[in-house]
């Protein structure tokens, strides 16, 4: 009797542990900008019946950066990026992080199509970030708050 209850013991702390393990979510800190107050993290989210989600996130002065949809492709806000990266001091850029995500377009002949989309972001006087699209060269001034 007490092996039996031993034994059914055991399988439930192994199935809250195999439950535990299939969720959860990790940051890891890539890069920070101690001067300029940005932090790149690559974030892993697990979840059992969806799988393993990871992407980048960038935290300018604590805040989460959120792209608004003006400067992204017009139909939504960006905070989740395919990966982002601070530039470093050995650079005539410091201070600038680069972000590139998927936007959602559509051609002159309606069809739909994804495309990623490179941007630099940077801080600007006061708490205003400057948004550079680098192939077109259009800027955009934000708010973060």
């Amino acid at each position: 009797m007490t092996v039996k209850i031993l034994i059914a013991i055991a399988l439930v702390l192994l199935f809250i542990l195999i439950l535990t393990s299939c969720y959860g979510t990790r940051k890891i800190l890539l890069s920070e900008n101690r001067v300029h107050h940005w932090k790149v993290y690559w974030v892993t989210t697990r979840h059992l019946s969806v799988g393993t989600y990871q992407h980048a996130e960038v935290y300018y002065k604590g805040k989460l950066l959120v792209l608004p949809k003006e400067v992204t492709d017009g139909k939504r806000e960006v905070s989740e990026f395919v990966t982002a990266a601070a530039i470093d001091n050995r650079s005539g850029h410091f201070g600038t992080v680069a972000v590139i995500f998927e936007g959602e377009f559509i051609r002159d002949d309606g069809v739909p199509y994804r495309a990623l989309v490179t941007l630099h972001v940077r801080p600007g006087k006061g708490n205003e970030l400057i948004v550079i699209n680098p192939c077109n060269g259009s800027e955009a001034i934000m708010d973060p708050a």
